[in-house]
């Protein structure tokens, strides 16, 4: 199984799915990403490295501290430089059930992240820090969709998703290099 090769049919398949926030919100989001499904996601942003060192965190909560990180890693030399349309990605995931009971999804998750005021869960929670929806974009690799199977089946697994999601999103990092507001 050549890993190399899948990161590459990967990425070249999430690109494809680029769509700015405000799309994804909307009714017809749901045709942008089904519900219940299983996959890798990506978060891109247009805002400026000086714009995110000053976005601030709830104290008391896992969210993500945007600015901790780019003021840590601005500069470093192995953060991911992909930008389309003037967007960058700076966080990458997973998401969806890993069992046969679809009760959480890819979509899900990346509307956790998007708007989540749990202080348990580790979020970007963009909505509530007052940021400008426009201002972002998604994308992702949905395992479940039928037009990716040629992709899923180089991974020799009955249960792809389980076996291998958390793998590939490693190796993508190590590929592609390390989205600026990933913590781990």
């Amino acid at each position: 199984m050549n890993f190399k090769d899948i990161l590459i049919q990967i990425q070249n398949s999430q690109v494809e799915t680029f769509c700015l926030v405000p799309d994804l919100l909307t009714k017809n989001g749901t045709k942008l990403l089904a519900r219940k499904r299983r996959g890798l996601y990506w978060i891109w942003t247009r805002l400026t490295i000086e714009e995110l060192k000053n976005t601030a965190t709830r104290v008391n909560t896992m969210e993500v501290p945007i600015a901790k990180l780019v003021n840590q890693r601005a500069g470093l030399n192995n953060i991911c430089s992909i930008v389309k349309n003037d967007f960058r990605i700076v966080y990458n995931g997973i998401g969806g059930y890993k069992g046969s009971n679809p009760s959480f999804g890819l979509r899900e998750r990346i509307l956790q992240e998007l708007n989540c005021m749990d202080h348990r869960t580790g979020t970007l929670n963009i909505k509530n820090r007052n940021f400008d929806n426009a201002d972002w974009a998604v994308s992702f690799f949905d395992f479940d969709d039928p037009s990716n199977l040629g992709i899923i089946k180089k991974l020799k697994s009955e249960n792809p998703y389980t076996a291998f999601a958390n793998d590939l999103e490693t190796l993508w990092r190590l590929e592609f290099g390390h989205p600026i507001l990933c913590r781990y």
